[in-house]
């Protein structure tokens, strides 16, 4: 069955970013001048920012590649769940569509199917291999 793996972005830290937290800062002391040195002293340092910073990032990053995963499980529990049959022509239309391997295109596939706004037997498209991209490729393409 055709997926995209995701794709892992780690956290950069980099000068525009602090220039950017000095800007934030710096608008927030000068937004209230009477009370600047009491914020000021509030006002974490830019090394600790961007420490709390990669550690969210990589929490969030976690939490959307576990959301994502269980997409699809979620798709492969419900395609399981068929019929033989209807299993391989389910897969035989997700392997030939013309859309992304990703699990919420898949999800809505299996919707459209479950609710009767799709048919098995009359895709609104071709069947035809594809990347995971959901491009056509010719049979000499393929990996």
């Amino acid at each position: 069955m055709r997926f995209i793996k995701s794709t892992r972005h780690p956290f950069t830290d980099s000068a525009r970013k602090r220039a950017a937290l000095i800007r934030k800062q710096k608008t927030e002391r000068e937004a209230m001048p009477l009370f600047a040195a009491e914020i000021a002293a509030d006002q974490r340092s830019s090394d600790d920012v961007m420490q709390t910073r990669a550690e969210n990032w990589a929490a969030s990053e976690a939490r959307r590649r576990q959301r994502r995963a269980e997409r699809w499980r979620q798709a492969r529990r419900e395609i399981d769940a068929m019929p033989p049959r209807m299993r391989r022509k389910v897969r035989a239309a997700w392997d030939g569509a013309p859309y992304p391997a990703d699990p919420v295109y898949l999800l809505d596939f299996l919707h459209e199917l479950r609710v009767g706004r799709r048919s098995i037997n009359a895709l609104p498209f071709t069947p035809k291999p594809v990347n995971a991209r959901g491009y056509s490729i010719s049979i000499g393409d393929q990996p």
